[in-house]
């Protein structure tokens, strides 16, 4: 494989660069996060009008067919600008009905998808925290041609842009997944307030809500190891953003350690500020190789677990020190809402544990090396 990216995606993350800046700088970010709007639909009709949301979509359903690699390239920018946006949610949920579903529901869902006029999101986290299949405990019970689906979801990005909802529920013993729409009878979609408020969550409840067996992706019970691959792949894309935020914020530290005078000096010359930039430099250069390869295994390899899992735990730990250190540069006023520094530090405690810890992914590549 090739570590540098194409000509045509060096060409894509420019024209994602320029979008970002020009519609959507810091002072924008600020105006979503103070919104009450589930999320900017200016923003998110330009991006669809881009064909973002068609990228990884199927050439067949609308889309343009391209690479999950080509989807990181985006993800890296859009976490360089904290960009507020339920675009990698709903990229991630319409990989999720490419690969398990069936041809009338890839045809009924992904050209809406492809062309942003639908918002979906996967929901799979409950109450227990447990990203395995045994933490799936909302109960689907069919009879026949209807699903009764009750039960919750804790932490479901984006679930109060999306229009449909994959959730995961146990079924005949194992894992199966549902297509629901957010306005079905019974769902509730209730706002969670988040550390980093330029994203979005929530809990969702279904309280016997009945969706047609045609609703169900794939096979009864049996969709927990395709599932398992779809969210590794938006661990991946997580991982890629959280680089692009470290980046940010270590440019935002440096820029200040360049302006800032103690003693007469830039604080940029001495050796206590120099070395926590070089370090977290470092971490991020290593973060980045280990995105983009993750990146390449998740299409092209059989079990991309390991890869997976060493991406999203040095991206995890490089936004975390990177975050931290950047509000120790600045100082006190770091702390402040006004500085930018803050948001970058909220985004790594956020992102640290979405998706797994470090700890977590460290214990699962010890587990996939038969350690």
């Amino acid at each position: 494989m090739d570590f540098g990216f194409s000509a045509d995606q060096e060409q894509l993350k420019a024209q994602v660069r320029r979008f970002l800046d020009s519609e959507c700088p810091m002072d924008r970010v600020r105006q979503v996060m103070a919104a009450k709007e589930s999320h900017d639909r200016g923003l998110w009709s330009k991006i669809a009008e881009l064909g973002w949301p068609a990228l990884t979509v199927p050439e067949s359903f609308g889309g343009l067919g391209m690479r999950w690699e080509d989807l990181v390239v985006i993800a890296e920018e859009m976490g360089r600008s904290l960009f507020p946006s339920p675009f990698l949610a709903s990229a991630v949920a319409a990989r999720a009905i490419a690969l398990m579903g069936s041809e009338g529901q890839k045809s009924r869902w992904l050209p809406l998808l492809a062309s942003g006029d639908l918002i979906a999101t996967l929901a799979i986290l409950e109450d227990s925290d447990d990203l395995s299949a045994a933490g799936i405990g909302l109960v689907a019970e069919s009879d026949g041609e209807h699903v009764v689906l009750s039960g919750s979801k804790m932490f479901i990005p984006h679930a109060q842009a999306a229009g449909l909802l994959l959730v995961a529920a146990r079924e005949h013993g194992g894992i199966s997944l549902f297509a629901v729409p957010a306005d079905a009878a019974g769902v509730t979609v209730t706002p969670l307030r988040l550390i980093d408020q330029s994203q979005r969550a929530a809990r969702v409840t279904l309280a016997a809500v009945v969706v047609e067996s045609s609703d169900r992706i794939g096979e009864p019970g049996a969709v927990w190891s395709d599932l398992a691959a779809v969210l590794d792949a938006g661990t991946v894309v997580l991982a890629a953003e959280m680089v692009g935020a470290a980046d940010a914020a270590l440019r935002l530290a440096a820029e200040y350690a360049k302006v800032r005078k103690q003693f007469g000096h830039p604080i940029g010359r001495f050796q206590g500020v120099k070395h926590r930039l070089a370090e977290i430099l470092v971490d991020i250069e290593s973060s980045r190789s280990l995105v983009y390869f993750a990146s390449w295994a998740v299409d092209h390899q059989e079990d991309p677990r390991g890869a997976v899992s060493m991406a999203k735990a040095y991206a995890s730990q490089a936004l975390d020190r990177a975050g931290e250190e950047g509000i120790q540069i600045h100082g006190a006023i770091g702390f402040t809402w006004e500085c930018d520094a803050q948001l970058y530090y909220k985004r790594g405690r956020y992102c640290r544990n979405l998706a797994g810890s470090p700890e977590y992914h460290h214990e699962r590549l010890l587990s996939v090396q038969g350690i």
